[in-house]
């Protein structure tokens, strides 16, 4: 059913970016174009990295594709002779699972290196009870409207996000109370940075549609992303009495309680998220363990940093994660018993 694929699709927003052209400066338009690298680091939205699997793709302004590579272990990757005096052109980053990222790269004033870190929001796959329960909007929306959000939600699935952001456009100026399509169009803009006209397009569909849960959890996102925790928890809190087994609305509840020193109902809710979710990223052990060390629970801390060295020895955290373990361990506050996992997989033969 389309509308169950494309509240999948749509639950989540894609990347947050930040262009740095290295030594960018204004130059003349005579200046002989110079040729430029592009470098990079791509993570999830928990800071995971993404060990194989990861394209990166560079297309000129015709969409002729420049280059093309795959990033490494590590989610690195490095594009170079690119000459800066060309049209923008186009940044593609794509891995199995979560939605694609695309950024237009402007060279033309960048010397040196341009550095790009690129950040990919995993597709929910997790089935969620009120799952086949259509919007209140979806049913009252014209014939023209739903046949726009229709190809748009067939443009994200092929990965095309500017084909996806212009016939969700069409969707809402057709109806604007579409709060599917409204959603929808968000989730582009979040991975555009454009937060305002996504946080405009979210409100929106609540106002139309106070009863769909994906704008709270949505919006929640965007308004923690800005620092707007207390507006966050509002929210959140109304999305979570319509949708109370919603765990994304608790894990973003968590981060807007955690980050206003709120630390136990932090760890109450991300524990709740836990247990509404059995395949939970390996980075909420992260989470739960900052939260309980803030608490002064430093053995439960390291109980919930050892879970995370085990799920991801190599993760974005586990570094830190093993140093603090090890501080904890000199400071006697853990058992010897439970120190077993503070040492790196590299030693194993």
């Amino acid at each position: 059913m389309l509308q169950i694929r494309a509240r999948r699709l749509l639950r989540y927003c894609a990347a947050a970016v930040c262009l740095v052209a290295a030594g960018a400066g204004s130059q003349a338009q005579d200046v002989p174009q110079v040729l430029v690298s592009v470098s990079g680091q791509v993570t999830t939205e928990r800071g995971q990295i993404i060990p194989s699997g990861v394209s990166v793709i560079v297309e000129g302004a015709n969409g002729m594709t420049i280059a093309q590579q795959s990033a490494d272990s590590r989610g690195r990757f490095q594009v170079d002779n690119l000459p800066s005096g060309r049209k923008p052109y186009q940044l593609t980053v794509k891995a199995e699972g979560y939605y694609p990222f695309q950024q237009s790269l402007d060279l033309r004033a960048a010397t040196g290196t341009v550095t790009v870190d690129v950040v990919l929001t995993r597709v929910s796959k997790t089935k969620q009870a009120d799952e086949s329960l259509p919007a209140l909007t979806d049913l009252s929306a014209p014939s023209q409207a739903r046949k726009a959000f229709e190809k748009g939600v067939r443009a994200l699935e092929a990965r095309h996000l500017p084909d996806a952001q212009r016939d969700f456009s069409a969707a809402v100026a057709d109806y604007p109370c579409y709060a599917r399509a409204q959603s929808g169009l968000a989730a582009i803009l979040i991975a555009k940075r454009d937060l305002g006209a996504a946080e405009a397009a979210l409100r929106q569909a609540i106002q139309c549609d106070p009863g769909f849960p994906d704008a709270f959890a949505s919006l929640g996102r965007v308004l923690n992303s800005e620092k707007r925790f207390t507006e966050s928890e509002t929210a959140l809190q109304q999305g979570l009495r319509l949708s109370p087994k919603r765990w994304e609305l608790y894990d973003e509840l968590a981060s807007a309680h955690y980050n206003l020193g709120l630390y136990s109902e932090a760890t109450k809710e991300w524990l709740q998220v836990e247990a509404l979710n059995p395949e939970a990223p390996s980075e909420l052990h992260a989470k739960l363990a900052a939260a309980y060390l803030q608490q002064g629970d430093p053995e439960r801390a390291y109980a919930e940093m050892q879970a995370y060295v085990r799920a991801e020895p190599d993760g974005h955290f586990a570094t830190q994660a093993r140093n603090l373990m090890r501080q904890i361990e000199s400071s006697g506050a853990v058992h010897s018993a439970t120190n077993q996992v503070t040492q790196p997989e590299a030693q194993k033969p």
